[in-house]
């Protein structure tokens, strides 16, 4: 088959139903005139960087072309000496912890976020790059690998950057990691949240009417995470579960929520009945299987965890490695007037640990008529709590 013809047959599916076709329309076109060297392995983020399309949206309806079996995806796994691809699968539960290239013999571990690419294909029906260009394709890496001239991509779909997509993890639920195996994670930012007194609600609104206004709140909850380049890894019980690549994205996510549900509160007349604690953490983690489904695991999953323990309802609980991205300094000016720096200790981790209550600039998550402020004492504090700037070195 013709590149026009792929383009044809891939126009038909961004088409069909009630899709939307942009940036659909500008990768057919793309597509209609792509040569052998572009369609090897398609890298969605130079592509839209090309076409001039947000690089999110591309990738989401590249995601959507491996549903239609219109496109493969491939996990390519760089050996991290001389960033050839040294191991490439369709379905990442054929994914190892660690490869081996021939070309260095050598073995190497695996990270989602450093050494791992997301590519795509043309499904072999629709078009097939020749054995020709492929075998050129092998000299060349050889030579190059000879002389160590071999590089990543200037900018690429990392596999994190894949996994961080809410609809790759909804139309591939069950694309998972084996059981045995697991994927290293540079720093990837980990965000719980819980309702305060949760139980409470049922024993004051009843089963049915509490049922219902814990469904609202995971609504409002997913919707803020999703809104904000996040996806929700689980919930369990009342509480949720997230992931974001960027903390910047997980601190204003957390503002969003507590937005929300300030304004939830109001509208539904509550009188903050739904208040919502959310701690985050960032650092490095892996990622395995747990129950057949993709999920992490670690100290910094802990960590997250717990500083969420340490939160009341209506606050964001921040740890020092998120308080110190610049970013999320520049994120939150002008949203936040300053942060309670407290000591801590957090269940099963040993020592104490700085954490940052947020205080808001304005009344989210406070209700009408209260302003936040650092309170001078309450749970998880001791007798160094106190206001930090923004971006204050820590002490």
């Amino acid at each position: 088959m013709s590149t026009k013809s792929l383009a044809r047959a891939v126009e038909r599916i961004v088409k069909a139903g009630d899709r939307e076709l942009y940036p659909g329309a500008k990768l057919v076109a793309w597509l209609e005139g792509a040569k052998e060297a572009d369609l090897y392995r398609i890298n969605t983020f130079k592509v839209a960087e090309e076409l001039g399309v947000d690089r999110a949206r591309l990738l989401e309806t590249c995601i959507r072309l491996v549903d239609d079996k219109a496109f493969e995806l491939n996990w390519d796994f760089h050996c991290t000496e001389c960033n050839a691809v040294a191991g490439s699968h369709r379905h990442l539960q054929e994914a190892t912890a660690s490869d081996h290239c021939p070309l260095c013999n050598v073995d190497f571990r695996n990270q989602l976020d450093r050494n791992v690419e997301v590519t795509f294909t043309p499904s072999p029906n629709l078009y097939q790059v020749g054995k020709r260009f492929l075998d050129e394709q092998t000299r060349i890496i050889v030579a190059l690998h000879k002389e160590k001239k071999i590089r990543l991509p200037e900018i690429y779909v990392s596999g994190l950057d894949c996994l961080q997509v809410p609809l790759f993890r909804q139309i591939f639920e069950t694309e998972t990691l084996s059981l045995r195996e697991s994927l290293r994670i540079g720093q990837v930012c980990i965000m719980f949240t819980d309702i305060k007194g949760s139980t409470a609600l049922y024993d004051r609104f009843g089963d049915s009417a509490a049922y219902g206004l814990v469904r609202d709140h995971f609504d409002l909850l997913f919707r803020s995470i999703e809104e904000h380049d996040g996806v929700v890894v689980k919930t369990i019980g009342d509480s949720v579960m997230a992931s974001f690549k960027r903390p910047a994205d997980g601190v204003a996510a957390a503002l969003a929520i507590q937005e929300a549900f300030a304004e939830f509160n109001r509208r539904e007349n509550l009188r903050n009945e739904i208040l919502v604690k959310v701690g985050l953490h960032a650092g490095s983690t892996i990622m395995v299987n747990l129950n057949n489904r993709l999920d992490y695991f670690g100290q910094t999953v802990n960590m997250a965890a717990r500083i969420q323990n340490t939160a009341e309802g209506g606050e964001v609980v921040i740890s020092e490695a998120i308080r110190s991205d610049q970013d999320v300094v520049e994120r939150l000016r002008g949203r936040v007037a300053n942060l309670t720096k407290r000591l801590v200790e957090l269940k099963g981790i040993s020592g104490s640990h700085a954490v940052y209550r947020l205080n808001f600039a304005d009344r989210i998550a406070r209700g009408a008529g209260e302003q936040a402020h650092p309170a001078p004492g309450g749970r998880g504090q001791d007798a160094s709590a106190r206001p930090a700037a923004l971006g204050e070195r820590a002490r």
